[in-house]
């Protein structure tokens, strides 16, 4: 038997949320894809199934029904829109892995937006009581997806 997880990518049409759902669409995973451009996300699904026609993935309009349905949710948003999301899926993230790519910087990007001592992964946890916050892929540039060789050695992702 040969049993499919379900991700939902929040925030797909992004740049990192781009890379990370062609390169999970290689793989064995059912993939719910949201993004707040629905041509862009269009284009995604698309071209993800033009690469792989066997991709087994959908496009959805919100990010609780697409929570409801994930094993794993992966919030490839800015950290601006964390507690937005955060608050639509709260009630379906129960017991949900939920894995966050932002750095907590304010909107001009010029400083962080938490307090000292804290993170972007711990302010989600607090959102999320009951689900298991993880943070990855934070320091990795969108083009390091596509190609993870770098001056001739295999990029890291560190993963907290």
């Amino acid at each position: 038997m040969n049993t499919k997880q379900t991700i939902a990518i929040i925030g797909a049409t992004g740049n990192v949320g781009t890379f990370i759902s062609k390169s999970l669409s290689k793989g064995n995973y059912r993939l719910l894809l949201l993004g707040n451009q629905p041509d862009k996300l269009e284009a995604l699904y698309e071209e993800i199934r033009n690469a792989s026609p066997e991709a087994d993935i959908e496009i959805y309009g919100c990010p609780t029904e697409a929570s409801w349905e994930a094993d794993i949710i992966i919030l490839t948003v800015p950290y601006g829109s964390q507690q937005e999301i955060a608050e639509k899926i709260r009630e379906v993230a129960n017991q949900k892995m939920v894995i966050s790519i932002a750095n907590p910087l304010n909107e001009p990007y010029d400083r962080l937006a938490t307090v000292s001592g804290t993170s972007a992964a711990e302010e989600l946890q607090k959102l999320l009581p009951n689900s298991k916050v993880v943070k990855a892929f934070n320091i990795v540039f969108p083009a390091a997806f596509a190609k993870p060789i770098l001056v001739g050695k295999k990029a890291d992702s560190f993963i907290s």
